[in-house]
């Protein structure tokens, strides 16, 4: 089916058909042939006649790039049409009408704006990360931390233990026997004591009966350990006994006193050879001492029937029950000569026994004192101890550290039965003698 023959897509241009245009370079634009001849321009060659247009073409019509061989002319330029608007000086030329339009290019892209950021934070100092410990290192520890704690207390107890002074009676001590026995001694040490002091009847004793500077026994008892009981005998100072290595009789007392020429050795044998009662070990401490292992426990609390004092000493209990004493107020409360309790009918009475009545509270104040010891599990509070008990105890040059661990053992928790030795006054009332047969049987239970 032949083409319709397409519609004038140019109209500004002449018909081609009779008369057709030409480039005239005076004028710069199409003319038609005849009018650019009559100007005396040159003559452009002929064209070839163009082919007789195919069927159902208009031959008056010129066809740019028509089948035929024909080439394309340019087209004219196409004058400003009233109905378009002249562009501006520096604008873009519109295209024509009819014309292919330019790509459009998309207008550039709007930059993104740049992402709002967190302000960091201050850096301060860095520490460098701690590894998290492997288990393995965690139990390998704990199990090796009791042992470190157990060989650093044994460092340290064979430390204040070389700070113990030694007493050189091991070559005096007995072996044998089905228990153990301990002569505790407790000594007055008054050469450096100072007499105008506040608390000089505490440290010097009594003022009525106060002995000549020196150390001096003024407590002698012996502990006995058998399996798991206790029991404990007060010696009574003023005893009429033989002194051994003098050949005389006089107060126990006198076999330590120094002044007298007598000390640890002789004390010794003389409870041995005139009580028949054999000793193990030797434990001397002062009173001194005393107040201190009382300072370290936090204080002891003793029952007291009535209210006491004693102007020696400086003892001064204002009510009956429970007390709490301190260091000091303990050795006066041992030391006490003159007892004097406020009965119910208000008035004072002077303790009628003497020496036995002082003998039974130091008996009282030696377990209470061990017991408050024995129950402290505190290891702060047992440093204490063992620092207060290092300073001021002598013990005999046979025990070591392993015997004194054991010893200290067998005295936890131990509450010592109290057994009174039967004694009689003599005629001069300030001194006293065995009486028999009662003392035989409570010595046997010693031996």
């Amino acid at each position: 089916m032949p083409d319709d023959p397409p519609s004038n897509r140019f109209p500004d241009l002449p018909d081609q058909d009779s008369n057709p245009v030409v480039w005239d370079p005076a004028q710069r634009k199409f003319v038609p042939r005849e009018e650019h001849e009559d100007s005396g321009a040159p003559a452009e060659p002929k064209a070839p006649a163009a082919p007789s247009a195919p069927p159902g073409r208009d031959p008056r019509r010129f066809y740019v790039g028509a089948p035929g061989g024909q080439a394309p002319l340019a087209p004219p330029p196409r004058a400003p049409s009233s109905s378009i608007p002249p562009a501006p000086p520096g604008a873009p030329a519109s295209p024509r009408p009819g014309a292919l339009a330019p790509p459009v290019r998309p207008p550039p892209a709007a930059p993104r704006p740049a992402p709002a950021t967190a302000p960091k934070p201050k850096r301060g100092r860095r520490f460098p990360k701690l590894r998290r410990p492997k288990l393995k290192w965690i139990f390998l520890l704990s199990g090796l931390l009791p042992i470190v704690l157990l060989i650093g207390g044994l460092i340290y107890a064979d430390y204040k233990f070389r700070q113990v002074h030694r007493v050189p009676v091991g070559d005096l001590l007995d072996s044998g026997g089905s228990g153990e026995n301990i002569l505790l001694v407790g000594s007055d040490t008054r050469a450096n004591a100072d007499p105008s002091a506040p608390n000089a009847g505490g440290i010097l004793g009594d003022a009525t009966d106060r002995p000549p500077a020196g150390e001096r026994s003024d407590t002698i008892m012996v502990l006995r350990l058998q399996g798991g009981s206790s029991k404990m005998l007060s010696i009574p100072r003023d005893l009429i006994v033989q002194i051994a290595d003098t050949g005389r009789k006089d107060r126990i007392n006198s076999a330590y006193n120094a002044d007298l020429g007598g000390g640890a050795a002789r004390l010794l044998k003389t409870v041995q050879s005139s009580l028949g009662i054999p000793i193990h070990r030797y434990m001397e401490v002062d009173f001194v001492t005393f107040a201190g292992l009382v300072d370290a426990v936090g204080g002891i609390t003793i029952d007291f029937p009535y209210p006491a004092f004693d102007t020696n000493t400086g003892l001064d209990i204002t009510k009956a029950g429970p007390n709490e004493l301190n260091g000091e107020q303990s050795l006066a409360y041992v030391r006490s000569r003159h007892y004097t309790e406020i009965k119910e009918d208000g008035k004072p009475h002077e303790d009628p026994t003497a020496d036995l009545g002082r003998i039974q509270r130091q008996q009282t104040f030696l377990r209470t004192v061990m017991s408050k010891v024995a129950g402290s599990h505190n290891p702060f509070t047992l440093l204490k101890v063992g620092g207060e008990v290092a300073d001021g105890i002598r013990v005999d040059d046979k025990l070591g550290l392993w015997g004194a661990m054991r010893l200290a053992w067998d005295l936890k928790g131990l509450n010592p039965e109290a057994v009174p030795l039967p004694v009689a006054v003599n005629g001069d009332r300030a001194t006293l003698h065995l009486q028999e047969p009662d003392a035989d049987g409570v010595l046997a239970g010693f031996k």
